[in-house]
């Protein structure tokens, strides 16, 4: 289904209220007023990770303290600090000189961080561990919806985009307050509560988007994106009213990420017809050319 009315069937006009990048996988977001896009997402969002000994991703999942870390973007690199250990700024490789591995198993070119930011990750999570970014040169592709994707560390997904209205709804409903920062999306948006499951196709700034439906969501928002602490919620709100037994409507690839999982925000990617210098930035509203259906039914009480 198609449509030219940038509301589509909403009654509230969509528009940008957050944007955030997180530099380094599962460690703190950087918020901003305006960002670039490219062809992985939005500039500055997920170039590095952390990696163990077999060049698995380390995250949140595994290591909870990674949400005290706070990346500051500067020039050639970033600042780390964290409670407790001396800042550190690291240089961004240039060129790919080490393999590690994606959250969902590929094999990634990439480029070695330096022994510096391997000790002080070490050191964080008394684990030994090392800092792996992408390049220029690293090319990690995905399928999605209508072709490939290209991305940095993310799990798979160029941009998320949440609606702080649902956002809202869930918490009225939840046994403990919590956060946007727990779901970590790149975009917030205010619009009516769960629309944004019917977007397909959308243009935020002068950046196109190709929606890949609702996103399942891990263990990670129920990890306080400040001190690193597990908590209750949003795991029981999400399962009593955002719990995908079925995706019969959703794309055959993407039906075992949806289903046994609950579902907030959506998953994007960037049109290959990005223009250099495109932007994103808060206030840009949010052009629906596309409604499809839902991969669950709206929640109600």
């Amino acid at each position: 289904m198609t449509t030219n009315d940038h509301t589509a069937d909403s009654t509230v006009v969509p528009t940008v209220t957050a944007v955030h990048v997180y530099p380094v996988k599962s460690c703190r977001a950087i918020e901003l007023d305006r960002v670039e896009v490219t062809r992985r997402g939005l500039a500055g969002d997920r170039l590095f990770q952390v990696v163990d000994a077999e060049s698995q991703p380390v995250t949140q999942r595994q290591a909870p303290r990674l949400a005290t870390v706070r990346p500051t973007l500067i020039e050639g690199g970033l600042r780390l600090d964290a409670d407790g250990h001396s800042p550190l700024e690291v240089t961004t490789p240039t060129a790919n000189d080490t393999t590690a591995s994606s959250l969902l198993g590929a094999a990634v070119a990439a480029g070695d961080a330096g022994d510096d930011a391997a000790a002080w990750f070490s050191a964080l999570l008394d684990a030994p561990v090392r800092l792996v970014a992408v390049t220029d040169d690293t090319e990690h592709l995905l399928p999605f919806p209508g072709g490939e994707m290209h991305i940095g560390w993310a799990d798979a997904a160029s941009v998320t985009v949440a609606n702080g209205a649902s956002l809202a709804w869930l918490t009225e409903r939840a046994t403990e307050p919590f956060g946007m920062d727990r779901f970590r999306p790149n975009l917030t948006v205010d619009a009516d509560p769960w629309i944004e499951d019917t977007w397909r196709d959308l243009s935020i700034g002068d950046v196109r988007l190709g929606v890949g439906l609702a996103w399942p969501r891990c263990a990670i928002p129920q990890i306080d994106q400040i001190d690193g602490t597990r908590h209750r919620e949003p795991a029981k709100v999400l399962k009593a009213h955002r719990w995908c037994s079925e995706a019969s409507s959703a794309p055959e690839p993407l039906r075992p990420l949806l289903e046994g999982n609950a579902l907030f925000a959506i998953a994007c990617s960037v049109d290959a017809a990005l223009q250099p210098g495109s932007t994103v930035a808060v206030g840009d509203e949010v052009i629906i050319h596309e409604i499809g259906d839902r991969v669950i039914d709206a929640p109600h009480d």
